[in-house]
């Protein structure tokens, strides 16, 4: 049996379907657990089939595909990675194209499909059996028809292709049609005979496999894999993906609790022991108290550190920045020492981390605030047009916010990091800027309701702080949108 050297990706169409994130980033590059989805692919060539070179076809923002190729031969340097640029006239041109460069059977997977645990060497498996066959096409089996009518499905006998259905308003089964091939030089002959389809005025991939499972001597066979496949062509189909792979492994994942104090001895024990036992580890970042808030903490026996702010509340952002740097989780929550927030709405902001990078309380659902709190109505409606602001700032981003000052969010390292660079703000407006940072990097920041209780020894709120509050969050929110530029990649 012949080695298959040869690998083709497919990474140059728009993706208007999942529109407007894709007129920032192209779907290839949309990233899961840490690596982009051409990344995966390239890496799945190579560990299934030993692949030793892979042209990428590259089109719509072909400079931030050229730029993850570079990436990823530093990560995959057995691996020689060509882009090719696309002809402009479909996925079965672009292929074609290659002709004059592979004269050899090749494997071709589109770049904006994700395959989880996959087997794929069951095509080498196809290929021993049927070694002279002119193609193969994964395929997996599903109950679910809908998934079949946005794609195509195959008629087989026994394991050979004798016709070939583009998104069939009514599949003849339940046998899905993947983007996954492995074609012989004979795809270029066949391509060649293949009119150009009624519909969209180009040749379809899926014509000239049909064409050659019909007319080839040598025959188009079905290679049937097991695993979770994910054709991304939405925003929500992204999401799920993100969510089914995360909600696999979540948990294999650290959660570390940030928890930023200063003179916080009548709440900060009570704190500890109300979140102790749902995190791996507690960081309790302490300004320089002058009370027993820190020996309190030790007493507790969680991880302490001092500060430097000279207890000057002012620096909460940065005293949180420093906290977030000691932990070691994958998941970093912050909450406030005060009492204000209990651990019983933890469960909900790791569901929602399961699928969005950042989830945020918000303390404007008046059934869940404590009475005698100091979320006074006046307070409510600034964080809520505050919130509104940025939604509408960031309107393509789709982010829905209701508060902008809830000290009890989580958010996820890896996350965190890509947005560290652009996070300057000391004070307590920290929060609503790595929200901004997180949607403007094409990021999902999701807010939830929490119960809110009153704090333990809170300050009055002042109209005149209210005042103050909204016109420098307004300041901040107006630096990120014109000076900082509307969008990051956050690398």
């Amino acid at each position: 049996m012949k080695k298959i050297r040869i690998g083709v990706i497919a990474a140059a169409g728009k993706g208007t379907r999942a529109y407007p994130r894709t007129s920032f980033i192209p779907k290839p590059l949309f990233v899961i657990e840490g690596k982009s989805i051409l990344h995966r692919n390239v890496e799945l060539m190579v560990k299934t089939f030993g692949i030793e070179k892979v042209y990428v076809l590259v089109g719509h923002l072909k400079e931030q595909i050229i730029a993850e190729i570079d990436h990823i031969r530093l990560a995959i340097p057995k691996v020689v990675i060509e882009p090719v640029d696309w002809t402009k006239k479909g996925l079965a041109s672009d292929v074609a194209s290659l002709e004059k460069t592979i004269r050899e059977p090749f494997l071709t997977i589109l770049g904006d499909e994700f395959y989880y645990r996959t087997d794929h060497d069951e095509f080498l498996k196809v290929l021993k059996k049927h070694p002279n066959m002119a193609a193969s096409i994964g395929i997996v089996k599903t109950s679910l028809l809908s998934r079949i009518r946005k794609n195509y499905s195959v008629v087989l006998e026994n394991d050979k292709i004798v016709n070939l259905v583009e998104k069939p308003e009514n599949p003849p089964n339940e046998l899905l049609g993947l983007g996954s091939y492995y074609f012989t030089p004979e795809y270029f002959e066949f391509f060649k005979k293949t009119p150009a389809s009624p519909k969209s005025g180009v040749i379809e991939i899926t014509d000239v496999i049909d064409k050659m499972a019909k007319e080839s001597k040598s025959g188009v066979y079905a290679t049937t894999l097991s695993c979770d496949y994910f054709n991304i062509n939405s925003m929500q189909d992204y999401y799920h993906a993100v969510y089914e792979v995360r909600n696999d492994l979540f948990h294999k994942f650290k959660t570390s609790l940030v928890i930023p104090t200063n003179n916080n001895e009548r709440s900060i024990t009570d704190v500890i022991v109300d979140f102790k036992d749902k995190f791996n580890e507690i960081i309790v970042i302490d300004n320089e108290s002058t009370d027993e808030t820190l020996a309190l903490s030790k007493k507790e026996k969680v991880k302490t550190y001092t500060f430097p702010g000279d207890g000057d509340p002012t620096k909460l952002g940065e005293q949180v920045r420093r906290g977030i740097e000691y932990t070691t989780g994958d998941i970093i929550v912050v909450v406030s020492p005060d009492g204000s927030f209990r651990s019983k709405d933890f469960p909900k902001l790791l569901e929602y981390m399961k699928d969005s990078d950042m989830v945020i309380g918000t303390r404007t659902t008046r059934q869940m605030i404590e009475q005698g709190s100091n979320l006074k109505p006046l307070y409510r409606l600034v964080n809520l047009l505050m919130g509104k602001l940025v939604e509408v700032f960031w309107w393509g981003q789709e982010p829905r916010f209701t508060d902008v000052d809830c000290q009890f969010f989580s958010v996820w390292r890896e996350s965190y990091e890509r947005v560290k660079p652009q996070l300057h703000t000391q004070d307590r407006k920290f929060i609503v800027e790595l929200m901004i940072d997180i949607v403007r990097s094409h990021m999902r920041c999701i807010e939830i309701p929490v119960s809110y209780f009153k704090p333990v020894g809170q300050v009055e709120y002042r109209l005149r702080d209210m005042i103050t509050d909204s016109i420098h969050i307004m300041k901040l929110i107006l630096s990120k949108k014109f000076y900082l530029g509307e969008d990051r990649d956050g690398e």
